[in-house]
């Protein structure tokens, strides 16, 4: 970690490099683009030069050229509280970003880049509405990633369970904190089961296969005296990012050394206040609230997810950081 910052670096805030020039080490810009599977995602306004090339799906996620996964590490830099005086600012969005690059992966994709990574998992049962559910079976780049307060052992827990898009941002996430120290991290649920009714999202309707007609009288008007279509039904809820599998509820980051920066305890921050930048000061400026800042306001500006919730969003946030991708997404949020 830095040196601890002056109080003149807290007031400026933290000057933290954009999503965009953070892709390189990781090899996401050496991508194959095909639009046959993609993300169809137009620049944020004010930022024209956005990327907005569809996702390849096909063969592979990197070029066969491309670093070790261990290069992850080096996608989530430091800019540190005590680096200048720069305000923070989240990453314009762009269909580059590893956000946007990890939703848009088909399931095979997904599972081809988690083998070439070589990322200890198995497949998962119990969640009817995750697209590929897995489970994390080992420590990515020697990050464990363990339930906190689950009965049930990690084998059958539900919350246990993601999306193998969000395990790739997961297996980023990893390569950063392991070279800030951090061995553990304790979570809430990745996976929560969805209440009764909801369903996944819709996908486009099948194509009729070549050479089929359209049933006779299908698309006509009833005449009068026929039997008139019911009313549909409301629409069921839409599921959450958990019931999907692409969120994670941070509680902790545990230390080789078995420190403990628990986001409960050591946020300290203010319901309203920004995470990060002016006015993001702790309450106290202890060592392990400006620490727990510099690593959430690093993996914000990364562009590693769409949404990025800390205790200053809400009390239903005042104990864990909330980290989602949506894969219809094409913005970033921090609150």
């Amino acid at each position: 970690m830095s040196a601890l910052p002056s109080r003149r670096a807290l007031s400026l805030g933290a000057a933290l490099i954009g999503g965009a020039a953070l892709l390189a080490p990781l090899g996401i810009a050496s991508l194959r683009r095909a639009p046959a599977e993609g993300v169809d995602a137009p620049a944020a306004p004010g930022s024209p030069d956005a990327a907005t090339a569809p996702v390849d799906g096909g063969a592979g996620l990197l070029d066969g050229d491309a670093g070790a996964p261990a290069d992850a590490a080096a996608g989530l830099l430091d800019g540190g509280w005590d680096a200048g005086g720069a305000r923070f600012e989240l990453p314009a969005w762009s269909a580059a970003s590893r956000a946007a690059t990890y939703g848009g992966l088909s399931a095979g994709a997904c599972e081809r880049e988690m083998k070439r990574r070589g990322i200890p998992h198995a497949p998962a049962r119990g969640a009817p509405l995750v697209d590929r559910p897995i489970r994390i079976t080992g420590a990515l780049h020697g990050v464990t990633f363990r339930g906190d307060g689950v009965a049930k052992p990690r084998s059958a827990s539900p919350f246990d369970i993601a999306d193998c898009r969000l395990v790739l941002a997961l297996d980023d996430l990893a390569a950063f904190l392991a070279t800030r120290g951090i061995a553990e991290v304790v979570h809430f649920s990745m996976h929560r089961p969805a209440p009764a009714g909801t369903v996944a999202p819709a996908k486009a309707p099948a194509k009729p296969p070549a050479g089929k007609k359209t049933l006779k009288g299908a698309g006509k008007a009833a005449k009068a005296g026929e039997h008139t279509p019911k009313k549909p039904a409301a629409a069921p809820g839409r599921p959450s990012q958990h019931a999907l599998g692409l969120a994670i509820d941070v509680a902790a980051f545990v230390k080789a050394d078995g420190t403990r920066l628990d986001v409960k305890a050591d946020w300290l921050g203010a319901i309203g206040a920004p995470p990060c930048g002016p006015g993001s000061e702790p309450k106290a400026p202890t060592p392990h609230a400006l620490e727990l800042r510099e690593i959430l306001c690093s993996i914000s500006t990364s562009g590693l997810f769409n949404v990025v919730l800390t205790p200053n969003a809400n009390e239903a946030h005042a104990d864990h950081f909330h980290f989602d991708i949506k894969r219809d997404a094409r913005y970033f949020l921090l609150e």
